[in-house]
């Protein structure tokens, strides 16, 4: 068997594994959705690329939407990477900002059955595609050192993820903007990137898994800068999301808009916080209630539907709540704040 035959045959199974690894993930039931579309549309945009590159260095294809699909799953590859290390740092929350980062990959995809190698790909658009492509995995990387400070328990994980996915992406850089190495440099590395990875994620599941109080994780500690991190990201949602107003805000979507695994919200609630999640979440909703109901707007309002705007279930745990919270009740509360009370 001659290089060539063997080149193809290693960056074949690397776009098998990946193309699996993506579906895998995907349908996962352990791991947040959220979390599994961003990896699988990872993977996914570096599977696609890989094809085109080997059907383009191996098989000679050339045909311009097959290869405008592959650079448009490139500009996928970096933004997609920024969004995930974003979202485990709630740092990137708006689906603006989202798309906007996405923005020219997207905008490459719709464009791709009008763009061809003389009209844009050897006229500057590769050129911008690749430092586009370097430019998003610096942000990566700056999003990943808030992970550094925010979660060090997982941080291998994304770190070994950045590297990975840096490596297949600044081969393609470093080949046609230096020279420095082939082409196929890229995939080749890439197969090895990705059977260290899929052996990393299915060895260590507890680097996705959100659910349960699990015997296995009753170990770990957090330190005294994770808790200060969690709390500061918990507030900050809680501040400016708002979820304690929806009636069905419960511990998992709290994990879900912090990124933080449901078993560690679990043990910060018991441990660090010294009160439960329902009592932390009733005192924003407390606070919401005593600001509605000193409003002149809502004096014609009755205190049950100030209880459902708040988010409670009922009247009577309002009143339960309340009463904990402010040691009266909301009625008397509200009379005692009206002009010229006493």
């Amino acid at each position: 068997m001659d290089v060539y035959s063997l080149l193809l045959i290693v960056c074949c199974a690397g776009i098998i594994q990946s193309l699996f690894l993506a579906v895998y993930i995907f349908s996962a039931k352990n791991i947040q959705f959220e979390e599994r579309l961003l990896l699988s549309l990872l993977l996914l945009a570096i599977t696609v690329r890989l094809i085109k590159s080997v059907g383009w260095y191996f098989f000679d294809i050339n045909y311009p939407l097959f290869l405008n699909i592959g650079f448009a799953a490139q500009g996928f590859i970096g933004p997609v990477l920024v969004i995930y290390f974003a979202r485990k740092s709630t740092l990137l929350k708006k689906m603006f900002h989202q798309l906007l980062i996405l923005g020219p990959a997207i905008l490459i995809l719709f464009s791709s059955p009008f763009l061809t190698l003389s009209n844009f790909w050897y006229v500057g658009g590769y050129h911008a595609l690749l430092y586009y492509t370097v430019l998003s995995l610096g942000l990566s990387l700056y999003y990943l050192w808030i992970i550094y400070s925010e979660q060090k328990i997982y941080f291998p994980w994304y770190r070994n993820l950045f590297i990975g996915v840096s490596i297949f992406c600044i081969s393609y850089f470093t080949n046609y903007i230096f020279g420095l190495n082939p082409y196929i440099t890229g995939p080749v590395i890439y197969a090895a990137v990705i059977y260290l990875i899929s052996f990393i994620i299915f060895s260590n599941q507890e680097i996705f898994t959100p659910l349960g109080d699990k015997k296995k994780y009753r170990n770990i500690n957090l330190t005294p800068d994770q808790i200060a991190h969690h709390k500061e990201r918990i507030e900050r949602v809680m501040i400016d999301e708002k979820p304690y107003l929806q009636s069905d805000f419960n511990l998992t979507a709290l994990s879900e808009l912090t990124s933080i695994p449901k078993y560690l919200l679990s043990r910060f609630f018991s441990e660090s916080m010294n009160k439960s999640f329902t009592d932390f979440t009733n005192s924003y909703r407390i606070e919401k209630a005593k600001e509605l109901l000193t409003d002149p707007k809502f004096d014609n309002h009755k205190i049950a539907y100030i209880a459902y705007e708040c988010g409670f279930h009922s009247l009577s745990s309002f009143n339960t709540a309340f009463r904990k919270n402010v040691d009266s009740s909301p009625s008397e509360f509200k009379k005692m704040s009206l002009p010229g009370s006493e």
